[in-house]
């Protein structure tokens, strides 16, 4: 997939109001220990028994946060625990995402969220190789492989709300690393976190205009197909509709989109109750504001 340097900037521009901020914001890298700096209180416990509270647990603000208290603590102690730093970043991911309201917050949330999944790339020997070789990390991303995807996708999620949130200058700064994290992971796994991949690109070319690399054409075959592969992950419907269908000015698929979002029972899929909550609140937003979104 070929994106001219225009196109690359939109691609990070997809999950968050732009916030217009002066200045261009440099988080902090989780390349060089920065992640594990700071002990945290709680106890760490086993990843074992903290996946059991992630995988029974984590549907309110309160429940996250002692999650990610016990991996903080976790991956202070076991700094190269690439499991528990990828579960780390997705809950930072889902806390600021879902549960978080204050746009200052969810930014430093997020934030929290990159600096960890770089840390988590980090722990694969051949990418930290090619860091310490002098490599950018938006070029070292292609040494990971598909044991690794998850850390690139919860480290380019996080990037691309946080650089979003940050003002325009920030996201123009980031642009091409988030779009090449988010062009290897559709490579390794086009199928990973229920067809994100290809949910993302099928929101970039819906939102890129014409001249960027923009084609409604190709955003519609990349959201059908990511809906044929997990046709039950509420996501895509939501994305689907704030962006090809906002764009196209679609109003009928717009509302059959979000009508099955919030007609369909959460747990059609059984592990990601929580997830699919948020994707039920975002849906019943979006039909209470849709007509700032239509001209008719």
């Amino acid at each position: 997939m070929s994106m001219s340097r225009t196109s690359l900037l939109l691609a990070a521009c997809l999950m968050a109001p732009l916030t217009l901020v002066s200045g261009c914001k440099t988080y902090t890298s989780g390349l060089s220990g920065a992640a594990t700096s700071g002990a945290a209180t709680a106890e760490a416990g086993s990843f074992e028994e903290i996946q059991g509270m992630w995988d029974t647990a984590r549907d309110s603000a309160e429940k996250l946060d002692a999650i990610i208290g016990k991996l903080e603590a976790l991956t202070a102690a076991s700094p190269d625990n690439q499991e528990a730093l990828v579960l780390l970043a997705r809950a930072l991911y889902f806390r600021a995402d879902g549960f978080t309201t204050d746009v200052e917050e969810k930014k430093a949330i997020w934030e929290r969220g990159v600096t960890v999944g770089e840390a988590a790339m980090a722990a694969d020997a051949a990418f930290k190789a090619r860091i310490d070789k002098g490599d950018k990390p938006s070029d070292a991303v292609v040494a990971l492989q598909k044991d690794d995807q998850m850390a690139i996708y919860w480290t380019a999620t996080n990037l691309g709300k946080w650089a979003r949130a940050s003002g325009f200058s920030t996201l123009v700064k980031y642009k091409g690393y988030v779009a090449k994290m988010m062009t290897h992971c559709l490579a390794l796994d086009e199928t990973s976190y229920y067809a994100g991949p290809v949910r993302y690109w099928g929101a970039f070319y819906a939102v890129a205009p014409g001249f960027a690399g923009g084609d409604m054409d190709k955003s519609r075959e990349f959201f059908e197909k990511a809906k044929g592969m997990n046709p039950e992950a509420f996501s895509t419907y939501v994305l689907y509709a704030d962006t090809y269908a906002v764009k196209t000015q679609d109003r009928e698929l717009f509302d059959s989109l979000l009508k099955y979002v919030i007609d369909t029972p959460s747990d059609i899929i059984p592990e990601l109750v929580p997830e699919q909550d948020v994707e039920k609140a975002k849906a019943k937003a979006l039909i209470e504001g849709a007509s700032e979104k239509f001209a008719n």
